[in-house]
């Protein structure tokens, strides 16, 4: 292992353990460990390594939608469409919980993790904080079903999106092997969830109550109310069909929140930018350059092949070696990079003189599964649980710690991962 690799790794793991006791801010932290990897010479070119290892389409996509919800919060749209919501849901708190995660996976399979998550938590908390009841687990529900419910399809998750381009699988054929399993993984959590918070899940709504709930106080201007919805609706037409459009989903993202902002508010530009998680976005891009760094100096790839290894000629014990191992790791840095390094040494294996390894579909939908499910892990796993916990800072004042959140995570880890590993035995082999 060369000084640099060695460098790499015991920075990452400084910066892991730094976010996992939190005594420095993580974005602190974070920042300083990608500071120093520049600084040390561990990329040949550092304006190239910012260039090509920090994914600011994410960055771009995250600010354009922190503005684009900021606009239309003003406007009454989140809480309105809450309160419709719950309506349409609120028989009793369990009907509420399962609609709400239901929509958050469904949503997940079609529209980018973080959009979806910047677009219901805000509209949740406006349910929970009208019926006085505890949001943690709906939070959590939803972060989980968001990372669960973006393992469906080929748009739901960046990963997805690479692993179909490498082994040609269409959008219909991914699907149809995708969707069971994420429904039974998305149900399994949901039990999970209703098992811990019992107790707040258990609280009676006053359905009288919510029939006299009056929407009409909540919309101050109509006009804005009205463009705010057609501009809501426009964007999530606009996500889901961004690949026939040609767009990147960042360029959709910009659009619509500099747009609103034009339309809705452009006195407010100022106020709104001020309410963007800037920490957020730098807490990413020093993650981006740490990862790559991991990439740059053949960590990520070594750890590849000693994968490839361990599994030796049996196919099964390699599909589920990956799943499992990417699962762990996408828990602790991006699950990108991950599959970006193993898609090659996976399209080796076609070339293998072994004919175990002529058929690749149950280590290509592994890599998926564990790519996807590991994002529950912690709380830095995936885009989504970062940007739901900075919403329940920004909303709440409240943070969940990194211990709190991955006790949930763990345990539903490893029954997803126990669930897909029995359903890839069971379509593949």
């Amino acid at each position: 292992m060369s000084i640099y690799a060695l460098t790499s790794l015991i920075v990452f793991i400084i910066v892991v353990v730094g976010m996992v006791f939190q005594k420095i801010d993580r974005t602190l932290i974070a920042m300083l460990g990608a500071i120093f990897l520049l600084g040390v010479g561990v990329f040949p070119n550092q304006i190239g390594a910012i260039k090509d290892y920090v994914d600011y389409n994410t960055l771009l996509l995250l600010l354009g939608m922190m503005v684009f919800v900021e606009t239309l919060r003003k406007t009454g749209i989140f809480t309105f469409l809450g309160i419709s919501m719950l309506k349409l849901f609120g028989n009793n708190t369990y009907t509420l919980f399962i609609s709400l995660i239901f929509l958050v996976a469904l949503f997940s399979g079609f529209i980018d993790n973080v959009t979806t998550v910047l677009v219901f938590i805000p509209m949740t908390f406006a349910i929970t904080d009208s019926l006085n009841i505890n949001y943690l687990p709906f939070v959590l529900g939803e972060i989980f079903a968001s990372n669960i419910g973006g393992m469906a399809t080929i748009i739901g998750d960046p990963p997805n999106i690479m692993i179909a381009s490498a082994a040609g699988y269409s959008f219909s054929e991914f699907a149809l092997i995708m969707y069971p399993v994420t429904l039974i993984n998305l149900v399994f959590a949901i039990l999970l969830l209703i098992y811990f918070f019992k107790e707040d899940l258990s609280v009676k709504i006053d359905k009288e109550a919510i029939k006299n709930f009056d929407v009409s106080h909540i919309v101050e201007n109509k006009k804005e109310f009205i463009l705010s919805i057609l501009l809501f609706g426009a964007v999530i037409v606009a996500f889901a069909l961004q690949h026939e459009l040609n767009l990147e989903s960042s360029t959709v993202a910009l659009a619509a929140g500099f747009f609103s902002l034009f339309i809705l508010r452009p006195k407010d530009l100022k106020d709104t930018l001020s309410k963007v998680e800037w920490e957020n976005i730098l807490f990413f891009l020093a993650l981006f350059l740490i990862a790559g760094a991991l990439e740059e100096t053949g960590i990520i790839s070594a750890f590849s092949n000693i994968l490839v290894d361990f599994a030796g000629n049996s196919l099964l014990i390699f599909s589920l070696s990956i799943l499992t191992i990417s699962s762990f790791f996408t828990g602790f840095l991006n699950n990108v990079p991950l599959v970006a390094a193993m898609i090659p040494v996976i399209e080796k294996l076609s070339i293998s003189e072994s004919s175990i390894f002529s058929n690749l579909d149950p280590i290509w939908y592994s890599l998926s599964l564990g790519a996807c499910l590991g994002g529950n892990l912690t709380p830095i796993a995936a885009s989504a649980n970062v940007i739901a916990l900075g919403l329940l800072t920004q909303f709440k004042g409240k943070t969940i710690s990194f211990w709190e959140f991955s006790k949930y995570g763990l345990i539903i880890l490893l029954g997803n991962i126990v669930i897909s590993g029995i359903y890839v035995n069971f379509i593949f082999f």
